[in-house]
């Protein structure tokens, strides 16, 4: 009775290994799927802000005697929303990188994954911390000077 028991417990106990195994191969892919969809919404938000901001500028400089404010309330609002999405996206990106230090972000930065511009945005969330004036980002300058100037009159 004594043998069944100790073959019946090395028998469980092989699934076990094999089980935890795979359930730590699957876990590891999880988190490979996750980090490539965090880098590939940070691009297609990256982009769309692009997209966005140059769509303001075109059609300031094209209508510039004959601005619709109505128009442009919505251009700066969806700007808005998209750079909203855009620091949710490197949120995520922080959540799912092993690591996010000042290093890895240099090394994205020369690798041409991030643009200096962008920078500041992944150091506020970096391990050093570093306190970021979100009027000198890139993206949010120019939502910043758009915002001025509509509350100074000059649209």
């Amino acid at each position: 009775m004594a043998e069944i028991a100790t073959y019946l417990g090395t028998m469980f106990g092989l699934v076990g290994l094999i089980a935890a195994y795979w359930q730590n191969r699957q876990k590891a892919n999880l988190e490979k799927v996750i980090r490539a969809n965090s880098w590939f919404n940070y691009q297609r938000s990256n982009n769309s802000n692009g997209t966005l901001q140059k769509a303001m500028r075109l059609y300031k400089e094209r209508h510039e005697g004959s601005l619709d404010p109505d128009v442009i309330e919505e251009l700066a609002r969806a700007d808005a929303f998209g750079q909203e999405v855009h620091k949710e996206s490197v949120r995520q990106i922080h959540f799912s990188e092993p690591s996010f230090k000042k290093e890895n972000i240099e090394s994205w930065v020369s690798e041409g994954k991030i643009s200096e511009g962008a920078k500041p945005l992944f150091l506020q969330l970096s391990e050093e911390g570093a306190r970021t004036d979100w009027g000198q980002v890139l993206p949010f300058a120019f939502v910043r000077r758009f915002l001025m100037s509509l509350a100074k009159g000059k649209t």
